[in-house]
């Protein structure tokens, strides 16, 4: 595991309930980046791509990531990230007297959840319907309906969002500042998953920082580390 602050404390008990296909992944690599000991219990999605019923056990809305920390429940990718960082690992913030940097930090804390990623729901489900297993002879009628909703509402505020995530980066290295932070954490889920889901417009010609960006991540130990720890967890499922 990577070097941690929280190795001088003593060691809680953690346990990740994780979903395939989910937010979750993100809160395996900030767990990897702290150096904390840890649980996966694993679920796997239904048919329906619904999580199963077996997570209200856990928390009443069935959703991942949860965190379960010396008996403690903990709900919501966003405050998982915040709490983790407080409590274990200062040093993936901006100090609060680099008032610019940790500004930035707290916005897009809330920001990947509460802005960009309802977006991000709407173009899966635009894809979804066009994609949608009917006769061939209603596809034009499900084309239409994804594309009515997909060009003039989803498309251009995905545009905007990550036209706005590329400017970030035109300057420095990480979303806030020159260290990885929980922003970037939090922004690993949308940007990683934008080519697959929002088109081809989404490419390394228009957003070279966000690619610099990700290729920078993707090399981190933790990052590594967590993956191949999932990849051992699902082979499992």
């Amino acid at each position: 595991m990577a070097e941690t602050e929280a190795s001088a404390q003593t060691k809680p008990k953690v346990t990740l309930i994780w979903l395939n296909e989910s937010r979750a992944q993100r809160i395996v690599w900030l767990l990897e980046e702290l150096g904390l000991e840890y649980e996966v219990k694993a679920y796997k999605r239904r048919g329906d791509q619904q999580a199963p019923e077996a997570l209200k056990e856990f928390h009443p809305l069935g959703k991942a990531p949860v965190l379960i920390i010396d008996g403690q429940t903990l709900a919501e990718s966003g405050f998982i990230v915040e709490y983790l960082i407080d409590r274990f690992g200062p040093k993936f913030k901006p100090a609060q007297d680099d008032t610019k940097n940790y500004l930035q930090y707290k916005h897009l804390l809330h920001y990947a959840e509460g802005s960009l990623q309802p977006y991000m729901l709407l173009a899966l489900m635009a894809s979804l319907i066009k994609g949608a297993p009917v006769p061939f002879f209603i596809k034009p009628i499900t084309g239409r309906i994804a594309d009515q909703l997909s060009k003039p509402y989803i498309t251009p505020n995905l545009v905007s969002n990550y036209d706005y995530l590329e400017n970030l980066l035109k300057d420095q290295p990480f979303f806030a500042g020159n260290e990885l932070s929980g922003a970037d954490i939090l922004l690993s889920f949308p940007v990683e998953s934008a080519a697959g889901r929002v088109g081809g417009w989404f490419n390394k010609g228009k957003y070279p920082n966000l690619f610099a960006w990700m290729d920078g991540i993707k090399e981190r130990p933790a990052y590594k580390q967590a993956y191949d720890r999932i990849e051992k967890v699902e082979a499992n499922l």
